[in-house]
């Protein structure tokens, strides 16, 4: 019996899987998306600032990069941008785990097709 490698792993199956996983978890990522976006809207009416600056504010602090070049004034401003870094946090895990899952199926299809 062979032992597989990840480095034997056929990336059309792969890609396969991938796209499978994502179309299961579609509706999540736009609600999460949707969720940054309003979240965005709503720091740019209590901060008075434009909305593509606050905008580009909510994703950057759900993505978890932080640049530091703009930030929050007010408190509830504050508060909305929290919840925003813990969406990041919530999107990166679902989108780290279904790509595991992804590849785990795919280990699994290799496998059985070894056999």
């Amino acid at each position: 019996m062979k032992k597989l490698s990840l480095f034997r792993i056929h990336n059309q199956l792969l890609l396969k899987n991938l796209a499978v996983v994502y179309w299961h978890i579609g509706g999540v990522v736009l609600w999460l998306q949707g969720a940054v976006a309003f979240g965005g809207i709503a720091i740019a009416y209590l901060d008075g600032k434009p909305i593509a600056d606050s905008l580009y504010l909510a994703f950057i602090t759900a993505l978890t990069i932080g640049y530091g070049d703009m930030s929050p004034e007010t408190a509830l401003a504050k508060v909305i941008a929290i919840v925003i870094g813990f969406l990041g946090i919530v999107f990166t895990g679902i989108v780290v785990a279904a790509s595991l899952r992804a590849l785990e199926m795919t280990i699994a299809e290799q496998k059985q097709e070894e056999v």
